[in-house]
């Protein structure tokens, strides 16, 4: 290194001298933590919730299903038993827990509705299709003990979950109501 080089380095050092940001990040770090925590908590919920959500709307589908292939719906005098067992698989498998099922079918030529347990929600606005035997299963559950609450201190919180599934009644090859 040249003595002219030597010279530039020591005047432009002297010019701009080096200033300690340690301090400086610290403080923004410290500012943009809560939010970039309450981000992140939103994100997780957000994917517990969604998963939750659909765990609801297939224990439906499983449920309407099975409605639809019960030969007894037009006889019965509640949800049969076999359809709620197939709605419990499908929410234990997802932790949740404390389900209310609506059943509502036309099989016997009126509109009837059922329900069993206990939980928010009920029946959709939405009427039976007119034309045909059809069953509509709606499966409602609460969101305690299954989503973590990690936002409910803004006023955040974890909602119920509905959802409703429609299926032609249809009996297995063989069977009649």
């Amino acid at each position: 290194m040249t003595a002219r080089d030597q010279r530039l380095r020591k005047e432009c050092a002297r010019r701009l001298p080096r200033r300690r940001a340690g301090g400086r990040i610290t403080v923004e770090l410290l500012l943009n933590l809560p939010i970039w925590l309450l981000l992140v908590l939103a994100v997780v919920q957000f994917g517990q919730r969604s998963a939750a959500v659909q765990q609801v709307a297939f224990a439906s589908r499983v449920g309407a299903e099975e409605a639809s292939q019960t030969a007894s719906l037009a006889s019965d005098d509640a949800v049969p038993g076999s359809v709620l067992a197939a709605i419990e698989r499908p929410l234990a498998s997802g932790g949740l827990v404390g389900s209310k099922v609506i059943l509502e079918h036309n099989v016997g030529g009126k509109p009837v509705v059922w329900i069993a347990g206990r939980g928010p929600g009920g029946p959709p606005r939405t009427s039976l299709p007119d034309v045909g035997r059809y069953v509509r299963v709606t499966v409602c559950v609460a969101p305690t003990g299954s989503i973590p609450n990690l936002l409910g201190a803004f006023g955040l919180g974890p909602r119920g979950m509905e959802q409703s599934t429609t299926f032609r009644y249809r009996l297995p090859a063989g069977e009649t109501p």
